[in-house]
């Protein structure tokens, strides 16, 4: 989707999410240690979320995924990124005394920004907004400083060339709108601990539109994208530029996995595999083939293994070019043979089997640049139906993306400062 030059004359804003398996979220915070901050993720779809819908049958997470992960593909293609669905919110208050809000996580944003009071387009849910009003530390920033001209979407209003404002629209035409300012921000732990952080700059924003003024989306989002005015890159010290998530496989709605920001102490346990990462448009990735069994496959195109492949934890499915993707889907099907096979009874997956056992599944591995990272059978295939099991991949003639299905029980960690991706393998629902 292209930006219209008659609403924006900056390129249009990426969003994802921290990670999109089937359907809206919301992060509580469950630790701080280790000069980090831990938080539990509840899916949606649970019934400790707040937006639990128990009508909803156990097919429909699985087709809400589905359409999303192929839209991704064209929307990064023109370096524009937006979800349908499967947000997850993290808790984070402003002001002194801070006021809590629920935002959406997004590390395809680097802008983050609440609603304020005065609200002239206002979420329809929002319980609490954030008054700049009654802050003892709110500041506006000055249009002519350089914290200003660094903040992406920035502007000076024409009326008033005093103040710095910013619009920021997304692929879907979502927008949020409002001034830039700094303020203490505070991320509180289960026990109560509180971390906060002053001079933070955020948008403070009086209009939002499209998709967030439908319920459930929170009142804000939080940007962990690199580039320097993201939550993750202000916050680099006391987290020493490193984020990392776990997300457990599909199937566990109750346990769903959990994020950190800083250094994660489980990567001093066990074996991790480390690889290149690549800033873009996105965070990617170099890979340089897949293996299934015995069975190497190679981009012949050679675009992955330049560094182009993103990692997306806000989309459910992995994206491969299409003449890799068939190679991949045809080999897997040598292996497994043509017993069981179905049509998908949506016809939205290519490869579906009524049932599918562990060890039927071949070893499938991802080479990517100084580590070969082996799947479990849980990210390769998944049930979408009661008379389905399919394989969870696609092909894609735009884009590449390794989605959050085939990250599922790793831990992955980012580290900005030294560009590299770390995986480690681990019971992600148990954390």
């Amino acid at each position: 989707m292209r930006l219209n030059p008659n609403v924006l004359c900056t390129p249009l804003a990426t969003r994802t999410v921290v990670f999109l398996v089937f359907c809206s979220t919301i992060l509580l915070p469950v630790q701080t240690n280790n000069g980090g901050f831990t938080a539990d993720l509840i899916r949606r779809d649970s019934s400790k979320s707040p937006f639990y819908n128990p009508l909803l049958t156990t097919s429909q997470p699985v087709k809400n995924a589905f359409q999303p992960s192929l839209n991704r593909a064209n929307q990064f293609a023109s370096t524009s990124v937006v979800p349908n669905g499967g947000e997850y919110l993290m808790k984070i208050s402003y002001g002194t005394p801070p006021v809590e809000t629920l935002a959406i996580v997004d590390t395809g944003s680097d802008v983050t920004w609440t609603m304020c009071l005065p609200c002239k387009t206002c979420h329809k849910s929002i319980s609490s907004l954030f008054n700049p009003k009654n802050s003892s530390t709110f500041e506006l920033v000055p249009c002519t400083s350089k914290t200003c001209r660094d903040f992406s979407y920035s502007f000076c209003n024409q009326a008033d060339a005093t103040t710095c404002e910013y619009e920021v629209i997304y692929a879907d035409l979502s927008s949020s709108r409002g001034d830039v300012a700094t303020e203490t921000i505070t991320l509180e732990g289960s026990m109560g601990e509180r971390l906060s952080f002053s001079n933070f700059t955020f948008g403070c924003a009086h209009h939002s539109d499209g998709d967030f003024t439908d319920e459930g989306m929170g009142s804000g989002l939080v940007g962990l994208g690199f580039e320097q005015q993201s939550l993750i890159s202000q916050l680099s010290s006391p987290f020493d530029g490193k984020f990392s998530y776990c997300f457990g496989p599909p199937n566990e709605v109750s346990n769903p996995g959990k994020i950190r920001f800083g250094s994660n102490p489980i990567f001093l346990q066990g074996s991790r595999v480390s690889t290149p990462l690549y800033f873009g448009f996105a965070y990617s990735l170099k890979l340089q083939g897949i293996s299934v069994a015995n069975t190497r496959m190679e981009d012949s195109e050679g675009a992955l293994s330049s560094g182009e492949f993103i990692i997306d934890s806000g989309t459910t499915y992995t994206l491969l070019p299409t003449q890799l993707y068939y190679a991949f889907e045809s080999a897997i099907q040598d292996y497994i043979g043509s017993q069981n096979r179905v049509d998908d009874p949506n016809n939205d997956f290519k490869l579906c089997y009524s049932s599918l056992v562990d060890s039927v599944i071949p070893n499938i591995t991802m080479h990517f640049a100084g580590a070969d990272l082996e799947l479990n059978p849980e990210n390769i295939f998944q049930r979408t139906s009661p008379t389905s099991v399919c394989l969870g991949f696609f092909p894609s003639d735009s884009i590449a993306l390794f989605g959050n299905l085939a990250q599922a029980n790793f831990w992955v960690e980012y580290d900005l400062k030294n560009k590299i991706l770390s995986f480690q393998r681990a019971d992600c629902a148990s954390q």
